[in-house]
């Protein structure tokens, strides 16, 4: 139904157009609407889809790609691994030549003293000066008995340890002093190294805790860290 088609239903009073009337309304109707609608861009429009269906997958494998190379390139979390255990003239180890450790201690500075406790119940007990410097030298004194001698990275033993077949030294608790001095210390080495005054001029016989609280006090803290650890089998 055209436009003419309606205005006929519309005025039903007046007499219809002719044929001629209506064939020449309609050409003109249909010439108008043909300048008046453009023709439909279908080429552009599927060229613009195209266009924008390329650009869209180009987005996407873009995004594609850079995650890939993200997921690539990206390091995963650095694999665990076990701090080793620091050195023992830092910390004592907790075994020793099969045996256990009862007790430890330790200094940063040389030519200081520290005190250890400890309860053997095994005459297999060793006592172990552990020095950052080698060729450091120690003291190690309790009630009327001292020991000395020399210590590196790897320890040194105190003869002290030696009571442990002595009756009555096992079973009860020991408190051990212990010096350790530089291997430069101006000491007397071995028992009896000094028989008289002008023979060890200017060294220390440590002969107990005021003399080795004396070179102690005469050096000052020097560098050089120690640990001292008892250890029995117990």
């Amino acid at each position: 139904m055209d436009e003419i088609t309606l205005l006929a239903q519309a005025i039903p009073d007046e007499p219809p157009p002719s044929a001629e009337t209506v064939a020449r309304a309609r050409a003109r109707l249909s010439a108008r609407h043909g300048a008046a609608r453009p023709p439909r861009p279908r080429r552009r429009r599927r060229w613009g889809w195209t266009v924008g269906a390329a650009v869209a997958t180009a987005a996407v494998v873009m995004a594609v790609a850079v995650s890939v190379s993200n997921l690539t390139g990206a390091t995963g979390p650095a694999p665990l691994t076990t701090p080793s255990p620091p050195p023992a003239f830092e910390e004592p180890p907790h075994a020793y030549k099969g045996l256990n450790r009862l007790a430890a201690t330790a200094a940063q500075r040389s030519a200081t003293k520290k005190r250890i406790r400890f309860h053997p119940t095994r005459e297999n007990v060793k006592l172990v000066i552990f020095c950052q410097e080698p060729g450091s030298i120690f003291f190690t004194h309790e009630g009327t008995s001292g020991a000395t001698g020399t210590c590196g990275p790897d320890g040194g033993l105190s003869m002290l340890a030696d009571k442990a077949y002595e009756p009555g030294w096992l079973g009860r608790d020991h408190q051990v002093t212990v010096w350790v001095f530089p291997p430069d210390a101006p000491v007397a080495r071995g028992r009896g190294a000094c028989p008289s005054k002008d023979a060890c001029e200017g060294l220390h016989e440590l002969s107990g805790p005021k003399a080795a609280d004396r070179l102690a006090a005469e050096l000052g803290e020097r560098a050089g860290a120690w640990s001292v650890a008892a250890y029995d089998a117990g």
